[in-house]
């Protein structure tokens, strides 16, 4: 719930969808259905095909007197990964369902097909080719990973899932109209949502703003602080000075008279 995991799920998706999983394009965001609970505890999907679902689940700040509510703090992304027995498709040519090509639809290779997909999406978020997958590792800085596997065979349709989970320290939410250095993470992020037309892309431009023509932003902005212990803490914005006024070394003079 925030821009900056908004950013890391779209830039994960993304660079997962160019960087040639076994999935294909079949990379989800935030779609719950893609693995259900049945009313018994199994497991079911409405999904046709292989896929990564890709989630921002809990996050937590601490400490935050520097950088105020605009922190992210310790986040974890979840990727689920799952393929079941109904993904099957009858390769004409050998007469073997085949649940990808050239895989059988057989327990085994579901799960060749879950450990396949886990290593790649680590390459994937690491390739310093992929440009999303550059803008995701701007964006934090990865902690831990950790990894669990489930199974369900109800009403004989059967369903294997992977789930990864990288908990990352994210960088604190950009403030309203902040300039941003040229090539950094956040306009490379928007100039890549623009060139692959992303649709969030109007969100992130209506809240990242235009940049502020004032060189030293309000600190209730940036620290999230109250005016009244801005003031007290002598704390002062400087009247939003603009950033192209120039201010000139301090001289003296001597009144030799």
């Amino acid at each position: 719930m925030s821009l900056t995991m908004m950013a890391l799920r779209i830039a994960a998706v993304e660079a997962l969808k160019v960087g040639g999983t076994l999935v294909g394009s079949n990379v989800l965001d935030s779609q719950i259905s893609a693995i259900d609970q049945t009313v018994d505890g199994a497991l079911k999907t409405d999904q046709q095909r292989p896929f990564i679902a890709v989630y921002t689940d809990n996050s937590k700040a601490e400490d935050l007197g520097d950088i105020g509510l605009r922190a992210n703090g310790r986040v974890e992304l979840t990727f689920n990964c799952g393929v079941s027995l109904t993904m099957g498709q009858l390769n004409k040519n050998t007469g073997v369902t085949e649940v990808i090509e050239g895989l059988p639809s057989t327990d085994a290779q579901f799960e060749a097909i879950l450990d396949v997909v886990g290593c790649q999406i680590c390459r994937v978020l690491t390739d310093a080719a992929n440009p999303w997958a550059q803008v995701f590792g701007n964006l934090c800085m990865l902690v831990s990973k950790s990894q669990v596997r489930s199974s369900s065979a109800a009403e004989n349709v059967r369903l294997a899932c992977g789930q990864i989970k990288l908990t990352v320290d994210a960088y604190a939410d950009p403030r309203l109209g902040q300039v941003f250095a040229e090539g950094s993470h956040w306009p490379s992020f928007l100039a890549l949502m623009e060139q692959h037309d992303v649709k969030q892309l109007g969100l992130f431009q209506l809240m990242l703003g235009q940049p502020d023509a004032a060189e030293y932003p309000d600190f209730e902005a940036l620290t999230g602080m109250t005016s009244r212990d801005a003031a007290s803490l002598k704390l002062y914005s400087f009247g939003g000075v603009p950033a192209e006024s120039r201010i000139e070394d301090p001289s003296s003079e001597v009144d030799r008279s």
